[in-house]
Order: structure tokens, then sequence, then C-alpha cells
């Protein structure tokens, strides 16, 4: 049984093997990251590849079908574990990138990595079956309270856009760091999102930290009481000469890549730089945090008008030639 539990953890990280691909570079690393290895069409081929190759690092003490219904157990176990996340999951890759997530988890759940945590460790040193059904009846309650917050949130964010009379197109909501009860409000109208953090549980803001805090601080502060959200609006294009550049890159055949990741497409900015020349930065919202530098930031740069546009990555906050 301890076997099994090894085989099963072991065979659950398999497909985050696919941070590999960020060798390939970035774009290839949006468009394949939690793609093939993630898929459920595919499990039982991937299940089938880390069953044998389980069985011949045991010299074949036991035939591969013993290891297979633990490996596709536990690749199952990790695609629904991403999906309750709000990156995205290619669930039907090859045949289709549709990406969905359930926006119940922050992708990194103290709470919730600490259950799973918990759970293996206790497998390994007492009854493993109790131990399994235990952890998974705790993981299940902690995600199914999450999806009880996802509502409220939701009931929330749809209140907002009724009194403010937005022309909505679509109303999301995203699980941020530290606590279930911390979330990141979205109502998209045709070209502007309007974003809020709240925190379902406090009754008065945090104290501004300043901004000199640490990171963590500034994020803890960030979410404010449901009786006093801090909504602001974030245009996709901008105005006057953003506008009009801005809809150009956005528009350009090398960024089909970000028009299907970016969930929350907003300008962070247009500059101008002696080098490069005019750049174009798009951001998506849904990975912004206070204090933190926002990571999958992209743009365009050319120095002339009569040049085409070249794909550029921000890396540390230094613009980065794709």
């Amino acid at each position: 049984m301890r076997e099994r539990t090894v085989v099963g953890f072991l065979a659950g990280a398999a497909p985050d093997l696919d941070f590999l691909v960020n060798l390939a570079g970035p774009v290839a690393y949006l468009e394949q990251h939690r793609g093939p290895t993630h898929s459920l069409l595919l499990t039982p081929l991937w299940a089938l590849v880390l069953a044998l190759g389980f069985s011949l690092i045991r010299k074949r003490r036991f035939h591969w079908s013993a290891y297979f219904g633990v490996c596709l157990l536990a690749l199952c176990i990790h695609i629904v574990g991403d999906l309750i996340t709000s990156y995205g999951t290619q669930i039907l890759a090859p045949l289709s990138n549709w990406s969905p997530g359930w926006n119940t988890t922050f992708i990194i759940d103290p709470y919730l990595s600490g259950i799973l945590l918990v759970g293996f460790l206790l497998s390994l040193y007492w009854r493993p079956r109790t131990s399994a059904a235990l952890t998974l009846a705790a993981a299940t309650a902690l995600v199914g309270y999450q999806a009880t917050q996802n509502r409220a949130a939701m009931d929330i964010a749809r209140a907002y856009a009724d009194d403010a009379g937005l022309a909505v197109e679509r109303i999301a909501v995203y699980p941020q760091p530290f606590s279930p009860w911390n979330w990141k409000l979205a109502i998209s109208e045709a070209e502007a999102h309007h974003l809020a953090r709240i925190s379902l549980r406090r009754s008065s803001p945090w104290p501004d930290p300043g901004e000199d805090a640490a990171w963590w601080r500034q994020i803890l502060a960030s979410y404010q009481p449901v009786q006093a959200p801090v909504w602001t609006r974030h245009s996709q294009f901008g105005s006057g000469r953003e506008d009009a550049l801005a809809r150009e890159v956005w528009s350009h055949e090398a960024f089909d890549f970000y028009r299907w990741f970016a969930d929350l497409p907003a300008l962070r900015t247009v500059d101008d730089h002696p080098e490069r020349g005019t750049c174009v930065w798009f951001g998506d919202l849904r990975f912004q945090l206070e204090g933190l530098t926002p990571p999958f930031v992209f743009g365009m740069c050319r120095r002339l008008v009569d040049e085409d546009w070249t794909l550029y990555r921000m890396r540390g906050g230094n613009p980065v030639e794709i």
C-alpha cells in the first residue's frame, strides 16, 4: 500500500513537467502549459506511459497493469485540482484549446496544500485507506465551501453592476491569496473592466501599510469590506493616440496567442523608447496583485510607422524581445 501511495504522489505531480515547455519560449509556454499533459482525453495514454515506467523501474516486479489504475486516478485528481483555479486547463487538448477554470480556489492555496500534505504523510504511517478517505473528504469540504464564497462574491458583483447601470458583457470573480474570503470582482463591458478587491468577512478596512511595506501586507490591505469596495475602471485600449495603437497591436497576427490567453485584457501603457521605438503593453488583470509586478505582460514595439511590430514580453520589469 505504501508503494501505491508513493506511485500516486509521483504520478499526480507528473503533469506539471510541462513547465519544461518554457524552454521553447514564453509564447509556447502560454499556449501549452496545462495543455496536453492536463487533457482528460490523453489521460489514459499518460497513465499507461507512467505505469510502464514504474514497472520498468521496479524491474517488472509488478505488471504495468498494477500501476495503471493508481496513475490514472492520480492524474485525474491533478486535473481537477487545476480546474478549480483561475488559470485555465485545456481538458480537451489536442482537439480544442478551450481552457475552463472554476474560480473557486487560488492557485497556491495554503489550506488545500496543507490538507493534501498532511493526508499524504498520514497515509505513509497510518491506515492508508482511512487516511485517503479523510483527506478526500476534507479537501472536498474546503473546495465546496470556497464555491459558496464564489457565489456570494458573484452576488455582490451583480448587485453593483445593476446599481451602476453598466452595459455588462460578463461578470467573473477570482479567488485571491491568503483567505477563502478574499475575492477579486470583475465586471466586463465591451472594452473595459471594472474591478474591486473585497473581503467577505472584514467589517473595516486594513490600515494603510504604506508603499514600503512587505508585499504580503500590501496584498492583504487591498481587500476592502463588502460595505466599502473600491471600484476601478481599466480600459482595454485606452484613448486618443493610445487607442489606435493598442487596437493595431491587439489585432496583430503575432498577438493571436495573447488574445486567446488573456481573460481580462487591458492596456497597461504606451511608451516611446529611443531604441525600441513605440511600445504597446497589455496585461491580464486576473493576475494583478497589489504590491507585486504582474506576470504575463506582453506587448509589441516598432521604431518606424512603416515597420512591422516586434513581439516583446516583460520579464522582471524589463522588456525582452521574443
